[in-house]
């Protein structure tokens, strides 16, 4: 790889951070006052990750539930990342949709915060943020798939990173992941 390229893939990730930054610096901060509350009254953080995102999500579950800088108490949070002997029978039953939304039903309760990284828009997403809806828990989806879709799903925050390449909303997504733990720890352990 020339080393033009190594420079505008950072060029485009930088860019991509900074614009969305400008428009959710405050939502994200809020999400993470939200999420060290929710952590507080007993509550936990289910973490989804569609299609190639879903190592993304289990990575940002194990961040919350060890460490990411600071010595500190577990976090409960868990990753529902498609199992494939689960997948296997959803499709063999023509119900592939519910891929995550049958996990959430099995493990999320009211108050519990569900927190969506998606690069699709799919059905089976749309599904899991109606079911997560439905069982009474908090939904933010963190997409760069600006459909109609997620305008009209029942989430209490929404936040795109528009005009991305599929590995630079990947990797603005780990960041954003990473920045949202810290944000948490600074809030329930004062660092």
């Amino acid at each position: 790889m020339s080393e033009s390229k190594l420079f505008s893939a950072f060029e485009q990730h930088n860019q991509l951070l900074e614009q969305f930054l400008a428009l959710n610096a405050d939502a994200l901060e809020q999400l993470a006052v939200a999420l060290a509350e929710s952590f507080a009254q007993g509550h936990r953080l289910l973490v989804v990750g569609t299609g190639a995102l879903s190592p993304l999500a289990t990575s940002l579950a194990n961040v919350f539930l060890h460490q990411l800088n600071i010595e500190r108490p577990s976090l409960p949070a868990i990753s529902l990342s498609p199992e494939s002997g689960l997948a296997a029978a959803l499709l063999a039953n023509d119900d592939y949709e519910r891929l995550y939304s049958c996990q959430l039903q099995a493990q999320a309760q009211a108050g519990d915060q569900v927190l969506m990284f998606d690069a699709t828009g799919d059905d089976a997403a749309l599904a899991a943020v109606e079911t997560a809806s439905e069982l009474g828990c908090q939904v933010t989806v963190i997409s760069c798939a600006d459909s109609e879709l997620w305008h009209k799903a029942p989430v209490e925050l929404l936040l795109l990173l528009e005009n991305s390449t599929p590995a630079r909303a990947a990797e603005a997504m780990l960041f954003l992941g990473h920045v949202l733990c810290e944000l948490v720890e600074g809030e329930l352990f004062g660092i």
